[in-house]
């Protein structure tokens, strides 16, 4: 069932009030999350997939990497502030531990490989990186490119090539497909994050009395 309720902003994230701005900040990353994780998997958006499908689902996950980045630095930050951590402990076991878990999860993720490829090609394209993938690439490699009468009806669809290229940094093509499956499932399985924070604003408006 839905239900839609109104909330007075002003009552939910006071002023001058870090934690409810990181809190403000989760919410709204979570709806980017969501947004890009439907981007992703939904099958057939003709809109949104006039260069290709392919590209549509690599553009989504690209951002994905810069959000989920963006959600472990202001959870990092939320944990950082003693008054939250307080309000936390007060809760649940189960609760704690998933909040807890979703931290140690994102910072780990981040380590070893998360922030890397949002340095590279998600929230900022590497321009040494293209120009690595360009140079070793195979010569023989083919893209696409749609040309039309319109300016909107253009397109290059051989950048997606160039994209994959760099995401896989020079695997053997026979590895192409393993590679790039083993890294879109690193990065799938953070999607549980949501959860978490949905944990965080409950736990944080319960302790505010506004909800």
């Amino acid at each position: 069932m839905i239900r839609i309720t109104p909330v007075r902003i002003g009552r939910w994230f006071p002023p001058s009030d870090p934690v409810a701005t990181a809190v403000a900040m989760l919410c709204i990353l979570r709806e980017d999350l969501l947004l890009e994780l439907l981007g992703i998997v939904s099958e057939g958006l003709p809109k949104l997939d006039d260069n290709s499908e392919g590209y549509r689902r690599m553009y989504f996950w690209r951002n994905s990497l810069r959000t989920l980045e963006e959600i472990k630095n202001v959870l990092n930050k939320l944990n950082a502030e003693s008054s939250f951590r307080d309000t936390l402990s007060e809760e649940p076991a189960d609760v704690r531990e998933a909040v807890r878990q979703a931290m140690r999860t994102l910072n780990k993720a981040s380590d070893a490989f998360l922030r890397d490829l949002r340095n590279t090609i998600g929230g900022h394209l590497d321009e040494p990186l293209i120009q690595q993938a360009l140079n070793d690439m195979d010569f023989r490699r083919e893209g696409l490119v749609q040309l039309g009468d319109i300016r909107g009806k253009i397109h290059y669809k051989f950048a997606g090539e160039i994209l994959l290229a760099a995401v896989l940094g020079g695997v053997p093509p026979e590895q192409e497909q393993e590679k790039l499956e083993e890294i879109l499932k690193r990065s799938a399985e953070l999607s549980s994050i949501v959860a978490a924070i949905d944990d965080v604003v409950a736990c944080y408006a319960r302790s505010r009395g506004i909800r």
